[in-house]
């Protein structure tokens, strides 16, 4: 389910569709895509994400956490692209879910260590009946792994660095792993979950989705990921630009399965590179866990 203020829902799947044009229909469509694109590039603000709503299946989900309420918040890129009013009212819009728990996947920062202050008193403000937990992405590593981190848990976020945390409810647990980032080589899954039951449902926070394959090799169950953007710039009837990840990137966004792993990508919230999103708009996914 879907919902959103400002986009059709139409849009969401174009980039699966494919169509072979003559060359003067393609100048046509080209032409009107571009005007298309130039008139959302106002609308396709990070301020007015979809809500995108899934039920997640899990085996051996003890029963006190049936139904329980996940928001994903990941890639907000505060910078001079996401203002930290653009911030503030994600923040909003998040709380107004009613999260059991808010899981960040990383990307808070794009290129300057100003915005580390901002962007963690912003996320200070997201509520979440058993809290909020939070990895670092790529950007995170590159500029200040560590000064993010302090800034993180100064504002009563858990960050998660190849370690788990457990959520305790009703004498039922349920733990939450959370990986460094992957293509930086940083990553231990194994370290991550070594603290989590095998009865246990593995669920893992890493910021890539390259890491999948990984992830179905330690038995993980559930991935969020994120870093993609699902490209960022979408051309109707077209393939995504790619403007974020490496041309070879598989996955870009929605459901992924690796074995019995699943995973769901983000198109994530921000902007990098290039300072608009293109009939890609971003997104805050909200789970609900099943057994």
């Amino acid at each position: 389910m879907l919902e959103s203020p400002l986009f059709p829902k139409y849009w969401i799947s174009v980039e699966e569709n494919h169509m072979h044009l003559s060359s003067v229909s393609r100048r046509k469509f080209l032409q009107t895509a571009g005007m298309l694109s130039l008139s959302s590039i106002s609308l396709d603000s990070p301020a007015y994400p979809f809500i995108t709503s899934e039920e997640i299946g899990l085996k051996n989900l003890p029963d006190s956490f049936e139904g329980f309420k996940i928001v994903h918040l990941t890639d907000i890129h505060h910078s001079k692209f996401v203002s930290f009013n653009e911030v503030f009212r994600m923040v909003e819009l998040a709380n107004r879910q009613n999260a059991d728990a808010v899981f960040l996947t990383g990307d808070y920062i794009t290129w300057s260590k100003k915005f580390i202050a901002p962007v963690a008193e912003a996320l200070r403000n997201l509520k979440a009946r058993f809290g909020v937990f939070a990895i670092l992405g790529n950007h995170d590593i590159r500029v200040d792994a560590h000064g993010i981190t302090q800034a993180l848990e100064k504002a009563q976020i858990k960050v998660l660095r190849n370690s788990s945390e457990r959520i305790d409810l009703k004498g039922d647990s349920l733990w939450i792993a959370g990986v460094d980032e992957y293509s930086y080589g940083q990553s231990d899954i194994a370290k991550a979950i070594r603290e989590v039951p095998l009865s246990q449902p593995r669920i893992l926070l890493a910021h890539n989705p390259e890491i999948v394959s990984e992830a179905a090799g330690h038995q993980v169950d559930f991935v969020l990921a994120g870093h993609t953007h699902g490209g960022q710039i979408k051309i109707p009837f077209m393939r995504s630009l790619n403007v974020v990840t490496q041309p070879s990137q598989e996955f870009l966004e929605g459901f992924v399965r690796s074995g019995k792993t699943q995973m769901y990508i983000s198109r994530g919230l921000g902007k990098v590179v290039i300072p608009v999103r293109i009939f890609c708009p971003p997104e805050i996914p909200v789970f609900y866990l099943q057994s």
